[in-house]
């Protein structure tokens, strides 16, 4: 049957997510307060001046909207200013955190972040610091919506990613930034950095009319493919209708093929006017006038592409100049891959319920290898396989790594912000993992024969998880949430989650002096790892599992003792560690 069953059908909802949009009031909303703003002598050759900037806030029952409006400037002006500053400027220092591991470098237009700059200090910063008072003062904060027009739109969503960096970790209702007939802002490294956090891209919205030619302006400034790339989702619609495309490469065939179209666009030096676009749009809605968007193809895909290329008013000059094969690998096609990356994408927010159950596996796991008080403790049980339970608990141990190392490859991806990469929801979580599991992963290790496990075998994404933890508890004390959940994870789990890994070593050390050894520096060693368990114990930092007359590290012990009683001739090794393992105290270790 399964080989039989056809493919999960896809479908684009690129109009759907148009209405939706329409439908809500933000268009109207923000258009009013962007032209509430605009002064018709509020016209400038050089944008350059922050004087002439205005940023106006609107409330709204619902939300918060934030408008920024910039001096009328000619188009010629900005193709002049089409040029890109490298993320390596001083002029792009503020936005240098969008660099990552799979993005390591950007670039911006030169206008939008010379006016950004001259901003920052005298009216952006204070904003932001306002807006994050807000939030800091109420955990129910409203939603923001930063919106403008033309260049006013490239402050807006600059302004928006250098809050997003401070909000990121702080709020769920992240702002919203819509812009109207905004230029295109950043190159492919801009895109990619932004992209690789889903959460930052679906913070915007870019509305451009067929009409307007400014989002199409550094597309027509080099006969050869543009530098410029679009981020986030681009709602383009024309006098028929309206419809919303995510793809990079098929908003940018989309906006030639309007250029192509309309040979340039609204005139030099004018801000097109959207007011008329979003009452048509909401017209159409309400009429639910869709026949002339009625396009049949056997693919449901590209028949949903077809509907959204007809309803921005381009389905006749796109059948004039492509072939359907043309059309697919420009246009179906990028946004096929953007659908299928989202529902193949993982979802730590789903996952990780079914992943405290594995871990709850663990949990059942280790109490068993302890029932009776005599038994080596899960560490060794597995470490030696001799129950069925150990060979069952490998496949919970599979899944609880490969979800891990997705959650750990894709957080450092991402662009950095101030704090852990993990919410702590996530870190804490995170944690619990690392102590419980790592040792099954030295135990394997060790198992084998090998030696040096820290430097040599250890998995990349319990440094991370373990690096994440140490930076997000050296903090200060108040901008920590949660330390009670820190204490639980102690509680219950030891600490340092390569406790066996030191423990083994020490195993090793002690077998080659007892065989005749007498190397200073392993001597070094075992004083160390002495120093190290007593450090552990004198801050409840390590579970009484260890302390199980088959465990590891009393094996180390005794063969410790043996050692010392050899080399020393009767002398008394008076450690602290030997004193309280001597006393008997570790009975009552809790």
């Amino acid at each position: 049957m399964d080989s039989v069953r056809a493919a999960k059908p896809l479908f684009s909802d690129g109009l759907n997510l148009a209405n939706l949009v329409v439908s809500s009031d933000i268009l109207c909303d923000s258009w009013a307060a962007i032209s509430a703003q605009i002064d018709g002598n509020h016209q400038s050759q050089s944008p350059s001046s922050s004087e002439t900037v205005k940023i106006q806030e609107f409330e709204h029952p619902e939300y918060k909207i934030i408008a920024f409006v910039t001096p009328l400037v000619a188009a010629s002006h900005l193709q002049e200013e089409a040029d890109l500053v490298p993320s390596s400027s001083s002029e792009a220092s503020e936005f240098q955190f969008l660099c990552s591991q799979d993005s390591q470098s950007f670039a911006i237009n030169k206008a939008a972040i010379s006016l950004f700059n001259a901003l920052r200090d005298s009216k952006l910063s204070p904003l932001k610091a306002q807006l994050l008072m807000q939030v800091a003062k109420s955990s129910k904060s409203i939603p923001h919506i930063i919106t403008g027009g033309c260049l006013g739109g490239s402050i807006a969503s600059l302004f928006t990613l250098w809050l997003l960096r401070r909000l990121d970790s702080a709020t769920k209702n992240r702002p919203l930034c819509i812009t109207f007939g905004s230029p295109l802002i950043g190159d492919d490294g801009f895109q990619q950095a932004i992209s690789q956090y889903s959460t930052w891209n679906s913070c915007f919205l870019h509305v451009a009319h067929m009409d307007d030619c400014f989002p199409r302006l550094f597309l027509l400034s080099t006969a050869e493919q543009s530098l410029y790339r679009p981020f986030g989702t681009f709602l383009l619609c024309s006098d028929l209708g309206g419809a919303c495309f995510e793809a990079p490469d098929t908003i940018i065939e989309l906006l030639t093929l309007m250029s192509r179209e309309r040979n340039g666009g609204t005139a030099d030096s004018q801000i097109f006017n959207y007011k008329s676009v979003i009452e048509s749009l909401e017209q159409r809605l309400i009429c639910k006038n869709h026949s002339a968007f009625s396009v049949l193809d056997a693919d449901s895909f590209q028949a949903g592409i077809n509907v959204q290329v007809a309803a921005i008013g381009l389905m006749q000059i796109q059948l004039q100049n492509m072939d359907s094969d043309a059309l697919w690998r420009k246009i179906v096609m990028p946004e096929k891959d953007i659908l299928e990356r989202k529902n193949q994408a993982l979802d730590p927010a789903k996952a990780l319920n079914k992943m405290k159950v594995y871990l709850a596996y663990f949990e059942w796991y280790k109490n068993k290898c302890e029932d009776d008080g005599q038994g080596p403790g899960y560490y060794d049980s597995f470490k030696n396989k001799m129950f069925k339970r150990d060979h069952e608990v490998v496949k919970f141990k599979t899944e609880l790594e490969m979800y891990w190392k997705a959650v750990v490859e894709e957080a450092e991806k991402r662009p950095q912000f101030p704090g852990a990469p993990l919410r702590s929801r996530w870190l804490f979580a995170g944690t619990n993992y690392r102590r419980m599991v790592e040792p099954l992963h030295i135990a394997e290790y060790c198992k084998l024969g090998n030696r040096s496990y820290i430097s040599k075998g250890r998995s990349k994404h319990f440094k991370l998880l373990e690096q994440w933890l140490d930076e997000h508890q050296k903090q200060p004390r108040n901008s920590v949430p949660n330390n009670s959940k820190i204490k639980k994870i102690t509680s219950s789990l030891t600490e340092d989650s390569c406790f066996w890994a030191h423990a083994e070593e020490a195993r090793i050390t002690c077998r080659l002096l007892n065989s005749g050894g007498s190397n200073s520096a392993e001597i070094k060693n075992l004083v160390d790892f002495e120093k190290y368990v007593m450090g552990l114990l004198k801050s409840c930092a390590v579970t009484s599992d260890i302390f199980l007359e088959s465990s590891s590290y009393m094996q180390w012990w005794r063969e410790y003792e043996d050692m010392l009683s050899k080399r020393l001739m009767g002398t008394s090794h008076n450690s602290e560690l030997t004193r309280y393992m001597k006393d008997g105290e570790y009975h009552c270790y809790k």
